[in-house]
């Protein structure tokens, strides 16, 4: 993967206003793409509806195509946060313990299993994401006019057995769209009622992938709000639209003085040239 230690997202004053009051950041699923190309494979249908993704660029240079589309020129602002911004948690035994309504007994040493979910919180809400565990979401996405890439095959088939090759999906773009110079986070989330014993879970699952298989199943939740460390927060740039108006900018420094007060708030380098 190259080199990069900042990603920028373009977006509007009401999506900052939750980003900085709630310190997350929304991860959407692919049919609520604006791209409807992203969604589709070449043999399972809904199945986008399980990958979620935040999208950012690598380009520092302003973009007005992003601005028009994903801000305004007159209502947005851009969003420079470092890669990888999101909280790790320790997973105690404690906070399973509560979920589970069961006693664990903590033999970690102090060395906890860590993720950017709680596994409280997949457990007590049915849901679960690999992802989540190993903390590897972020890709650059490929443009490209290869249509086995676009819509690709995710159902391997052996006998009675099946896969569905859900890490195919999110990472290719049609060459319409490089102009982003896209960088995304991708999870996937699968329901999954994790609060059973393991031969349940493991029943339950399969019937779960069948139905994916067969276009039935329903997406866990539809959407989901990652929480941002305190260390990335802090250090978030918000650059201001081109064109913003008066009452604007105040509702964006009132916003930063009250929830981000440390985060740096700056002028749209072609100010006045637009």
């Amino acid at each position: 993967m190259e080199t990069i230690e900042y990603l920028y997202h373009y977006t509007n004053i009401e999506t900052l206003a939750l980003i900085l009051k709630n310190q997350t950041i929304r991860f959407n699923s692919l049919d609520k793409m604006d791209d409807l190309q992203e969604q589709e494979t070449s043999d399972l249908k809904n199945i986008g509806q399980f990958c979620y993704i935040s999208s950012w660029t690598d380009d520092e240079t302003e973009s007005i195509p992003m601005w028009n589309m994903y801000a305004s020129l007159n209502l947005g602002v851009r969003i420079k946060l470092r890669k990888n911004p999101f909280k790790i948690y320790n997973n105690l035994p404690s906070d399973l313990s509560r979920v589970l309504n069961s006693p664990i007994k903590d033999e970690s040493g102090g060395k906890y299993l860590q993720s950017i979910i709680p596994l409280s919180e997949m457990f007590s809400k049915g849901f679960f994401s690999v992802q989540a565990m190993s903390k590897e979401l972020l890709h650059k996405v490929e443009y490209t006019n290869d249509t086995t890439k676009l819509y690709p095959s995710l159902l391997k088939e052996n006998g009675e057995q099946f896969s569905i090759a859900l890490g195919e999906l999110g990472k290719y773009k049609n060459l319409h769209w490089q102009f982003q110079n896209e960088w995304r986070y991708i999870l996937n989330i699968l329901p999954l009622n994790l609060n059973q014993p393991v031969e349940g879970a493991i029943h339950n699952f399969q019937i779960i992938a069948n139905k994916m298989r067969l276009g039935l199943e329903k997406q866990p939740i539809p959407y989901y709000d990652m929480t941002l460390s305190s260390d990335a927060f802090i250090d978030m740039q918000i650059t201001l639209s081109p064109r913003i108006s008066a009452g604007s900018r105040i509702i964006v420094q009132n916003l930063v003085e009250k929830y981000n007060p440390t985060a740096e708030l700056k002028e749209s380098n072609i100010l006045g040239l637009i």
